[in-house]
């Protein structure tokens, strides 16, 4: 058997199908168009079937928009007495966890915000 017959073992129309597939559900994602979050994790492709990601596998960051006046302290980490070392200033985009520890999302290595004062962008998909 050459390398060439190894190739072509989907017919054209499965690989066709397969393609489509893979578009649509990546078309959908960037759009936010009302996918389960099993759904927007990343497809990959065996055969002629689309498989998505394991759930371990789901998104683990979103982008939030800060939504406090005086702007958003960062602190060392997920609760209000540890040191502030830096902050946002109100409306900034951020990219952060989606899950929270005690209130507070990851946006860094020993960096920590109050969930309170962010809110998900829809319109962007979480990675």
């Amino acid at each position: 058997m050459t390398v060439t017959a190894a190739r072509r073992t989907m017919s054209p129309r499965r690989s066709a199908a397969r393609t489509v597939a893979v578009a649509a559900l990546s078309a959908a994602a960037l759009l936010g168009g009302g996918l389960t979050a099993q759904a927007a994790a990343p497809a990959r492709t065996t055969g002629a079937a689309v498989e998505l990601a394991p759930a371990g596998a789901l998104a683990t960051q979103c982008y939030y928009r800060v939504n406090a006046s005086g702007g958003l302290l960062i602190r060392s980490g997920p609760s209000t007495s540890y040191s502030v070392v830096g902050s946002y200033a109100n409306g900034s985009t951020i990219l952060a966890s989606a899950s929270t520890t005690n209130g507070f999302r990851k946006v860094g290595t020993n960096r920590w915000v109050s969930s309170a004062y962010t809110v998900r962008i829809t319109s962007y998909p979480c990675e």
